[in-house]
């Protein structure tokens, strides 16, 4: 039933809250409500109490141990006992049940935090040791480049110095060579002439004098022929030595070769790409594209996907002969609106042909000579050394190179016009 307080009495619990039962507090409390016409049956937690058993959620014995020690009391109150006060655990043992319970919990909850302190203290540490470790690479990544340019410099420098030795060598040797044959150029005349003077002597003194005139020859033709071959060989065998290591030296560079494969978000409409990216040509027929701010809208032209920001970098373009092009490098934030001006002071490093005039495009332009138009143009970017170097097939035929190229910190990337 329900009293009008909101509390709720079994149908035979009308004397639950007799004076003294549960404290005088309590009672009187309680007593206040407890009038003639206050109580009617509480049917609706009948129904209520008969569904939830229907669905399952009537709780078990592990959800009553959850509650506090006044509902716990309630839930295990089965009735009046036999002096009419209520059953169920006494106050002062459920607040001691209590106590313990709340101080499991807290020491529990004290276990947790310090676990997750110490997980803090244990993620800080393995994050400073992860930087540490990191720093300690980058450190040995800028020693061991270091070295490796000191040594590369030491090495050009030892290399050239072996070739100007040996060119002095040479040269030495080559004008010796010329004085000994003026020499034997000056002795032959004098055979020569002597010879010419016994031929018109007659039979018996031109046999005795033409023997010893031969064998005078023989031995000194073979004698000069050993002797140049001789003054030659150490020469021979020094520039194989220097040949090999610059065999070596290419191979090294072979490593930083890039293949470089174009965007095709970054090309004009008027520009067709191979299958593989690889290549570019022109067609005057345009086909749609879709909008895109890195594309270039009027100027046909085309960027390589990956850019660069440190290092040296080397990439081989193959070219049609008597073709209009440029290539080069651009900074990532060239212009993509409107007709590009090919000038350094614009974020672009190229060089290029137009009506079959070779050009480097500074400000302004400089005509470049080259021996009828070329068709394999090797592109060489040291970005660190702010150059951009161009050269004719390989290494050993330079065509043009910017020097102190400023690129801002940006990133650069292989740069075509077609």
């Amino acid at each position: 039933v329900d009293n009008g307080c909101g509390d709720t009495m079994g149908r035979g619990g009308g004397t639950w809250w007799e004076r003294g039962r549960l404290g005088d507090t309590e009672v009187i409390s309680h007593r206040n409500h407890l009038r003639k016409g206050n109580f009617h049956t509480k049917l609706h937690l009948e129904h209520l109490e008969k569904k939830l058993k229907l669905l399952g959620l009537d709780g078990d014995r592990g959800e009553k141990e959850k509650l506090c020690s006044w509902h716990k009391r309630m839930f295990l109150s089965n009735g009046p006992r036999e002096d009419g006060g209520p059953t169920g655990t006494p106050i002062k043992e459920s607040v001691q049940e209590d106590r313990e319970q709340i101080g499991s919990d807290l020491e529990n909850l004290k276990k947790q935090k310090e676990e997750l302190l110490e997980q803090k203290v244990s993620g800080e540490r393995r994050c400073q040791d992860f930087l540490m470790r990191m720093e300690a690479e980058r450190q040995k990544i800028v020693s061991g480049f270091r070295q490796l340019r000191r040594f590369l410099k030491e090495q050009e420098v030892v290399l050239l110095a072996q070739l100007g030795e040996l060119d002095r060598t040479v040269l030495r040797r080559h004008e010796e060579e010329e004085a000994k044959v003026e020499g034997d150029v000056g002795l032959l005349s004098i055979l020569i002439c002597e010879m010419e003077e016994k031929l018109k002597q007659p039979t018996r003194g031109f046999l005795q004098v033409g023997f010893l005139h031969v064998g005078f020859v023989s031995r000194w033709e073979k004698g000069r022929t050993q002797k140049t071959m001789e003054n030659f060989a150490d020469v021979e065998q020094r520039l194989c030595a220097i040949s090999q290591q610059n065999e070596i030296l290419e191979k090294t560079l072979g490593r930083f070769r890039v293949f470089v494969t174009l965007d095709p978000s970054t090309a004009t409409a008027g520009l067709i790409l191979s299958r593989d990216r690889r290549g570019v040509r022109w067609t005057d027929i345009g086909h749609d594209v879709s909008p895109c701010p890195q594309r270039f809208d009027v100027s046909c032209c085309v960027l390589g996907c990956r850019g660069f920001t440190s290092g040296r970098h080397f990439w081989d373009v193959e070219v049609t002969r008597g073709g209009t092009w440029a290539l080069g490098v651009a900074r990532d934030s060239v212009s993509r609106k409107g007709w590009l001006a090919f000038s350094p002071d614009y974020g672009i490093w190229a060089v290029g042909c137009c009506r079959n005039h070779f050009r480097a495009y500074t400000s302004p332009p400089s005509p470049l000579p080259t021996s009828g138009n070329p068709n394999r143009i090797r592109v060489v970017l040291d970005y660190g050394g702010g150059q951009v170097a161009f050269y004719l097939a390989d290494p050993k035929n330079p065509i043009f190179a910017f020097q102190n190229a400023s690129f801002c910190g940006e990133r650069v990337f292989p740069f075509f016009w077609v």
